[in-house]
């Protein structure tokens, strides 16, 4: 027997192995002369345990755990030891080829999980975690899980590049060319980071093509810029100045919906106003935002003495006319606004139609549904045209989540808590 402590080197059996007798005090090591590297240790509880040592071509000496005895017998051990010293004289790293094997398996299985699983993931531990305080966490999950509603089921390792490349040329194609440039971030994003996770081996949205650049003759206003409109607007006086924080706050067409305005197409019960001529001529439900809903009623007031069925007149027989003057004043008054501050310039070349732009922009980096935003619009879809009577049935779909789009959007502009009011159907 061993003295107690000591390592030894013998050729070992099987009946030597079992006539050991445990140190209680030190663990006891014996190495096999037969297979040079490898040895048994008997802990001073009697467990024993192979273990195998050799230094890796190329790189550092590895201890390696083979099993215990008797799970593993003495020959079972020496050939294990063997299969490590040939991979080890060839420089592969037996423990680094196993984990590589044991991240391919895992791959593989993340591979299957459905589009649904991993971007839930996605959302739980980077959307909620780790974006920027400032960030829109609930706008960033609700733009994927529209834009990926119909791949929920798909295997990962079935989203394919042309896949994801078709949602952005959808949205080309129908020139929201904003709203395709966000899609492809935020899949972008979405791609690179189950990549780097091992949920698919190929990262299927680095290559994404853009939808590339709006024409030069597009401006979109960032929030920043529309809050300053929005508040120079209050030197704009009684009748220009509530028409521009109107244009602003329901993103309609400024000279045809809003400058047409009729008394008669407002219902303050509840809170929405009816366009029935429209440019598209599509008849239209537009909510009003507790802000509009509160510029509509101090107009109100200033017409009791002479009542008008237009809500933007200066004669009470026809709208108002001089939209573009009234447009040249408040730039005025925008650059002084922005020469006041000192370290900003003021805004670019910018029309009224921007402020639709802006709108829809700002809603869809929101996160809010593409069709929600397309009816605040009235858009009119592309592709072939819808029958009689589901144009009817669109019409009156979305409404409350219209209202809440039109309240959010009044938020971001004015800074304000409104109350959300929900639009019943007509």
């Amino acid at each position: 027997m061993p003295p107690e402590g000591i390592n030894m080197k013998r050729k070992m059996t099987e009946l030597f192995i079992q006539s050991i007798k445990p140190n209680p005090v030190q663990r006891i090591e014996i190495s096999d002369t037969e297979r040079i590297g490898l040895r048994l240790r008997v802990s001073p509880k009697g467990n024993r345990s192979w273990i195998y040592q050799k230094k890796i071509k190329g790189g550092k000496r590895r201890g390696f755990k083979l099993g215990s005895f008797p799970m593993m017998s003495l020959s079972e051990a020496r050939s294990a030891a063997l299969e490590i010293q040939v991979m080890a004289e060839r420089g592969i790293d037996p423990i680094k080829s196993a984990q590589d094997e044991a991240n391919l398996i895992a791959a593989k299985k993340n591979s299957q999980k459905p589009v649904k699983v991993i971007l839930d993931i996605y959302i739980k531990n980077h959307i909620e975690q780790e974006l920027k305080v400032g960030q829109s966490r609930e706008g960033r999950k609700r733009q994927l899980h529209s834009t990926l509603i119909h791949y929920y089921n798909t295997p990962m390792s079935k989203l394919s590049r042309s896949d994801l490349q078709s949602l952005i040329d959808s949205k080309q194609s129908e020139g929201k060319i904003f709203m395709a440039n966000r899609i492809l971030s935020a899949l972008r994003a979405f791609t690179g980071w189950a990549h780097r996770r091992g949920h698919i081996d190929v990262d299927v949205g680095a290559l994404l093509q853009s939808a590339g650049k709006e024409a030069s003759r597009d401006r979109t206003p960032t929030l920043e810029e529309v809050k300053t409109i929005w508040t120079a607007s209050f030197d704009m006086g009684i009748l220009w100045g509530p028409y521009i924080r109107l244009c602003v706050l329901t993103g309609q067409r400024c000279r045809s919906d809003i400058l047409n305005m009729q008394w008669n197409w407002i219902d303050f019960e509840r809170n929405r106003y009816e366009i029935p001529n429209p440019k598209n001529g599509h008849p239209h439900i537009v909510h009003l935002s507790a802000p509009a809903v509160s510029e509509l009623k101090e107009l109100k007031k200033h017409q009791t003495d002479k009542p008008s069925e237009f809500v933007f007149t200066t004669n009470g027989k026809r709208p108002a006319s001089g939209v573009s003057k009234a447009k040249l004043r408040l730039d005025d008054y925008i650059n002084q606004i922005w020469s006041k501050l000192g370290h900003k310039p003021p805004i670019g070349h910018w029309v009224l139609h921007d402020l639709r732009r802006s709108q829809a922009t700002a809603l869809a980096e929101a996160g809010f549904d593409e069709g929600v935003v397309d009816r605040i619009q009235n858009h009119v879809a592309t592709g072939s045209r819808a029958s009689a009577v589901a144009a009817v049935y669109n019409k009156a779909q979305k409404l409350p989540e219209r209202a809440l789009a039109l309240d959010a959007w009044a938020r971001m502009v004015t800074g304000q808590h409104t109350k959300i009011i929900e639009l019943r159907k007509a």
